[in-house]
């Protein structure tokens, strides 16, 4: 059971990033992940390595964007920042209450969760960051 849903987690990630180019987070998230099967524990300290790196380049992305005021309007970047907040918060909530009731807590459940919130984050770290690029014209 933990070998199958760790081969599905694995083929989820990697189908998750099905775009031309690999950020660098996912490219080291993927072989954390190869290195660590077949154990939910390294998994779960894969995705949490992620989790990690990209609230960094979320964190990176917001001040690149909040710097100058002349490309976007600050306060609403702010608003949306803390209401899409609010909403990840919400759903990583959500699917982690799913996964407790469908594994019946454990750590896979932790490492389901985990997934999805590194998967969530990164989308809204891509989308910031094309954002930016828009704007910047870089």
């Amino acid at each position: 059971m933990k070998n199958l849903f760790l081969s599905l987690v694995f083929l989820v990630t990697i189908s998750s990033y099905g775009q031309d180019q690999k950020h660098s987070i996912d490219i080291e998230n993927n072989r954390c992940i190869e290195q660590a099967t077949p154990t939910t524990i390294g998994s779960i300290n894969c995705e949490k390595q992620a989790l990690e790196a990209w609230q960094a380049e979320m964190e990176t992305v917001l001040q690149k964007l909040q710097s100058n005021p002349k490309l976007l309007d600050v306060a609403l970047l702010e608003a949306s920042q803390a209401t899409w907040s609010a909403f990840h918060n919400a759903q990583v909530q959500l699917y982690y209450s799913y996964y407790q009731k469908h594994y019946q807590g454990g750590s896979l459940a932790r490492a389901a969760a985990l997934s999805y919130e590194k998967r969530h984050l990164r989308e809204r770290v891509l989308y910031l960051t094309d954002l930016y690029e828009e704007i910047s014209g870089d």
